[in-house]
């Protein structure tokens, strides 16, 4: 989770602790094997009261929930989970997988490693 500072740091979020929290309690419960911030926050190019903050979370079994929204002191947090199975089956073809391994910045879990589970 170390990341998520120098992600706040390249948009310009004064508290890291802010963001830290938001991911925090948006993953809260989850147990995730992997998370990954995509999006404008993934790019540097957050702008506060007008971009929201994009998780994209791999959990191992049934997720209690498929997608929210909670807000936060940065503006929505939205979230979209997947299980691994789901992940290793079309990880290729899903728009928001390929974007968390082309250019996400992963949270939790290392993204070779997660392919390395599909295999």
């Amino acid at each position: 989770m170390s990341r998520i500072y120098e992600v706040a740091r390249r948009n310009n979020i004064k508290d890291p602790d802010q963001l830290m929290q938001a991911i925090n309690r948006a993953i809260n419960g989850l147990n995730p094997i992997a998370a990954f911030i995509i999006g404008s926050m993934a790019h540097g190019e957050f702008v506060m009261g007008m971009s929201d903050i994009d998780l994209v979370v791999i959990v191992s079994g049934e997720p209690p929930f498929r997608a929210r929204i909670i807000g936060s002191q940065l503006g929505d947090v939205e979230i979209v989970i997947f299980t691994l199975d789901e992940f290793c089956k079309y990880h290729m073809d899903n728009n928001m997988m390929l974007e968390s391994l082309r250019t996400g910045i992963p949270i939790i879990g290392d993204p070779k490693e997660l392919i390395k589970q599909c295999k």
